[in-house]
């Protein structure tokens, strides 16, 4: 997962030579997972719950935020109680944060958008974006009044973390295999949680943010979940079939 909140994962990863990385965004690293071409990854929550027949949870590891993230952002023309009606593009690369705003959206604030259109337009009345492109859009913004950080709005609706992600794996890799990669995933998280300064120092010239700023952003997330992730796990999983969203 090509993003900064992903690294502390894969910075000083080491694996064996029967593991092979690949890089992609959320809503393609779905649909490769459904597919058959990856068998474990960063997989999006959604995609997650959708593939469960196949898949299971590789740990307690994943992305999640108990507050702000900064990169799950709704850039708006009008605050999110004014958004009915309104056309909103979605960022090509989610997944589980376009369900998300439907949830926040369609449910929270009982509203209804004229339409959700993928791709970065932004011709609309606002522009979901997610990761690094939404880190970078803050700095430049100009268009947009309003910045929405959705993962803020469902701690202040749900009073539980926002999970975006989950460690998971194919259900027929062998046993020690699944045992090979958590352990390697363990080591590279508990090297990274003393590096935070470095890792964000090799990320401040491309998203254009000073290194303290994206350092602070690191540690606002969670990556070895406990209760409260998996309250948010299974809140989000009624929700989504409570309406019809997966």
């Amino acid at each position: 997962m090509p993003y900064l909140n992903s690294a502390p994962f894969f910075w000083g990863l080491s694996l064996g030579e029967r593991f092979e990385l690949t890089t992609t965004v959320p809503r393609e690293m779905g649909r490769q997972a459904a597919s058959g071409e990856v068998a474990a990854g960063l997989l999006p929550l959604i995609d997650f719950l959708r593939l469960q027949d196949r898949f299971e949870r590789l740990g307690p590891f994943g992305i999640a935020v108990r507050g702000r993230a900064r990169s799950v952002m709704l850039f708006s023309r009008k605050p999110i109680r004014q958004l009915d009606g309104a056309a909103i593009a979605l960022t090509e690369e989610t997944s589980t944060s376009a369900i998300l705003l439907r949830l926040l959206l369609e449910h929270r604030y009982q509203l209804s958008p004229a339409a959700y259109r993928r791709g970065t337009d932004l011709t609309g009345d606002a522009l979901l974006l997610i990761g690094d492109e939404a880190l970078r859009f803050q700095e430049t913004n100009t268009q947009y009044p309003f910045e929405i950080d959705l993962a803020f709005e469902w701690w202040l609706w749900q009073h539980l973390p926002c999970v975006f992600a989950v460690w998971a794996i194919r259900k027929d890799v062998s046993a020690q295999e699944k045992k090979e990669l958590q352990l390697a995933l363990s080591g590279s998280l508990g090297m990274s949680q003393s590096q935070h300064a470095a890792i964000a120092h090799e990320w401040a010239l491309s998203l254009g943010v000073p290194a303290k700023e994206l350092a602070d952003y690191l540690g606002r997330f969670v990556y070895r979940f406990s209760a409260p992730e998996e309250e948010g796990i299974a809140r989000f999983n009624q929700l989504v079939n409570e309406h019809h969203l997966l």
